[in-house]
């Protein structure tokens, strides 16, 4: 093998490699973060809110999953909730002084979910409905109560 093939097969393959590095685009950082919540003081229905007055506080966190056309059944709650959608559409219809108030969620979106107001939440779109519940609460308080 000649000097000059010796030396253009070993550059070759260092050309392609730098090629083919560059194809991939600009790194993702390792970390990120997204702010979908930041320092709110009402709830969705416009309601302010604290955090319960204890010695013993208590925070739970669930993923609530509904398939299509569930619903969550009639409930309320005591403490205060922090819900953010993962996946899907909920609707949720909220009475408030014996007057439906409906709003609809959407993947991404988080909300303070209102307190001791009776709602109930129904999968409106195609696929289930997956949200992160947070709830702050005591043990004096239920985190959620059902009312059917």
């Amino acid at each position: 093998m000649s000097k000059h093939r010796r030396f253009l097969f070993p550059a070759s393959l260092v050309l392609f490699a730098a090629l083919v590095s560059g194809c991939q685009g600009p790194a993702m950082p390792l970390v990120s973060s997204e702010v979908v919540m930041d320092n709110e003081g009402q709830t969705i229905l416009q309601e302010d809110f604290g955090y319960p007055d204890t010695d013993e506080p208590q925070v739970t966190s669930s993923i609530v999953t509904l398939q299509e056309d569930a619903e969550t059944g009639l409930h309320l709650h005591e403490a205060p909730m922090y819900a953010y959608v993962m996946e899907g559409t909920l609707q949720v219809t909220y009475l408030v002084a014996g007057v439906e108030t409906i709003k609809v969620y959407e993947e991404g979106e988080a909300i303070m979910e209102g307190l001791d107001t009776p709602h109930n939440g129904k999968n409106i779109g195609e696929g289930p409905v997956r949200v992160l519940v947070v709830n702050m609460g005591s043990p004096d308080l239920e985190n959620t109560v059902m009312l059917d």
